[in-house]
């Protein structure tokens, strides 16, 4: 089984890495390029078909592999999966060529998020009912989709996080014997590795919303989609939120600022605590670097926490959520204007 997952990496890889440049040379001969903003890093006009890129590699291989793989795989619960996950690229190519208004970006991820939730993924945590776990699981979705869209703000800075938290998916998937999230893992690790060839600084191409609400929904699925808990260690019903903790205290953090500004939080601005960070003098790469860092150490802490018991799983989740919260109030004390 296993060398055929890493044939398949190998493969994706390949297909992807290959792809990019072509992808990079149709978005500037059709003009599906950036326009800087003032709630943007950067000013440059960028070429933004690198999410399409990814997802379609992702979308053949992916559905071949299923296909044929031989694997005791569920194909319906994948290909709804591609399906909804298409509805979410498309609405996100959508608002990469037209910016569309926040409600209008609900509805696709809406849609998305209620077919794959209604058909065939959801959590199953003993202790919610029937209801509250599908409620549970189209919110997390809607969540994820959106902290990683909101992440996307910095050269390289959500693929790199994607692709670690991608790999820490992958691990779990091998511990606890999860196909598909071991097929999804393991074509998106290949992936995000060739796009961030071409993604770090300085960047040629960027994934644009089509890729990040992609990878944000792929993470939320891979989330749910895996047993962290058992008999004996239930704190690891925390595990999804510490591995995730970086795109989430991001998206937190900018609705915490905004709400305290008085501001609606369904616009755009330079809320996200990476501005401020440009705001006390650390360059771009080193932001980038503290982001990778964290998000390693956070998800190290999660596999700590599947581990040890649960009163030492408890006090690891207590002390990355201590920690992040005291970064955040600091950093939301310093006051960025919009202009």
């Amino acid at each position: 089984m296993y060398m055929a997952i890493g044939l398949l990496f190998i493969i994706a890889f390949g297909s992807c890495y290959f792809l990019m440049p072509l992808f990079e040379k149709l978005a500037k001969h059709k003009n599906l390029v950036t326009n800087p903003a003032p709630q943007k890093i950067d000013s440059r006009s960028m070429p933004y078909l690198g999410g399409i890129a990814m997802f379609s590699v992702f979308l053949i291989l992916g559905c071949g592999f299923y296909r044929f793989s031989g694997f005791s795989l569920n194909l319906f619960k994948f290909y709804m999966f591609m399906f909804s996950a298409g509805i979410i690229v498309l609405f996100g190519f959508f608002d990469d060529i037209r910016e569309m208004n926040p409600w209008e970006k609900l509805i696709g991820q809406f849609l998305g998020t209620l077919i794959l939730v209604g058909f065939v993924a959801r959590t199953e945590i003993i202790y919610l009912s029937p209801l509250l776990n599908i409620i549970l699981s189209f919110f997390w979705i809607i969540l994820l989709v959106n902290a990683f869209n909101l992440l996307d703000i910095l050269d390289g800075l959500a693929g790199s996080v994607s692709l670690i938290t991608t790999f820490v998916f992958f691990v779990f998937s091998v511990l606890t014997n999860n196909h598909f999230v071991l097929l999804v893992s393991t074509i998106q690790c290949a992936v995000l590795i060739a796009f961030l060839k071409y993604n770090l600084p300085p960047a040629r191409i960027f994934m644009g919303d089509a890729g990040s609400q992609f990878l944000g929904f792929s993470q939320a699925v891979m989330a749910i989609s895996l047993s962290f808990a058992h008999t004996g260690s239930e704190i690891g019903l925390v595990i999804p939120i510490i591995i995730l903790a970086l795109p989430l205290f991001d998206m937190l953090f900018v609705i915490f600022v905004r709400l305290r500004q008085g501001k609606s939080i369904f616009l755009k601005s330079n809320d996200h605590f990476v501005f401020r960070l440009l705001k006390i003098n650390i360059s771009k790469q080193s932001i980038l670097r503290i982001m990778i860092i964290l998000s390693i150490v956070t998800n190290c802490c999660a596999l700590l926490i599947y581990l040890v018991s649960n009163t030492m799983g408890l006090f690891v989740f207590l002390l990355v959520i201590s920690g992040m919260c005291l970064v955040g109030i600091k950093l939301s004390r310093l006051e960025i204007s919009d202009e």
